[in-house]
């Protein structure tokens, strides 16, 4: 989840505002509504997730994301929330090259403080109109203690087939699909969970990638322990 190069004619391209007829609109977490101070809290761990066009299948590796509410945190023409976003991934090989460290921050903002389900993410220096949607689909398994959740890069837009849609592969912005988790390597069955919410809302699962977090060092990371 760390674009590193914005260009906001890429951005105005490739981003829409309309589903194809066949793409349901799907719900996202409302009901409670996401407690954003639990989301921070701590590091989570990418389990699996769908390729984008800043992470191939070369970059899934010990993959992570934390978010920090920090007081100083800005960005051009918007005066709400803002959360720091620190992303790190390894290329090719478990504790390989960085693809993202305390180096890459981005900012998530919240744009209205009644959907706190709905962030806005690009590099701290960008306004919210070249800013890409990562909604929280949904979190649990209670609003005060989140240990999975999963993320979204706006409405689904690309027909699979059986009825299902997903998110573009190959864009900046509505691009991505990922399966968060506290712990470094979750149970099946939690995964498994998260399937059925996805399937659930005619979200197609054929596109996610497994993502290597097995003998991790996360060497550079920006971690928050998850106690």
């Amino acid at each position: 989840m760390f674009p590193i190069v914005y260009l906001a004619s890429i951005y105005l391209a490739t981003s829409t505002g309309h589903l194809p007829n066949n793409c349901s609109q799907v719900k996202l977490q409302t009901d409670p509504p996401v407690n954003l101070t639990e989301y921070v809290r701590a590091s989570w761990y990418i389990q699996q997730q769908q390729l984008t066009s800043y992470q191939r299948l070369r970059d899934l590796y010990c993959v992570t994301a934390t978010y920090n509410e920090e007081p100083n945190a800005r960005v051009p023409f918007f005066h709400g929330k803002v959360i720091s976003v620190y992303n790190y991934a390894n290329r090719n090989q478990v504790n390989g090259p960085w693809e993202g460290s305390n180096r890459t921050i981005l900012c998530a903002r919240v744009k209205n403080e009644s959907e706190p389900e709905k962030l806005i993410v690009a590099p701290c220096f960008l306004p919210n109109i070249l800013g890409g949607p990562y909604d929280i689909l949904a979190a649990g398994p209670e609003p005060d203690n989140y240990e999975w959740a999963i993320v979204i890069g706006g409405q689904p837009q690309v027909y699979v087939g059986n009825n299902t849609c997903t998110t573009s592969e190959n864009r900046i912005n509505n691009s991505g699909l990922w399966l968060f988790s506290r712990k470094r390597i979750l149970e099946d069955s939690l995964i498994q969970q998260m399937y059925g919410i996805l399937r659930s809302q005619n979200i197609s699962t054929i596109k996610l990638n497994n993502v290597t977090q097995e003998g991790c060092q996360y060497q550079g990371a920006f971690i928050k322990s998850n106690n």
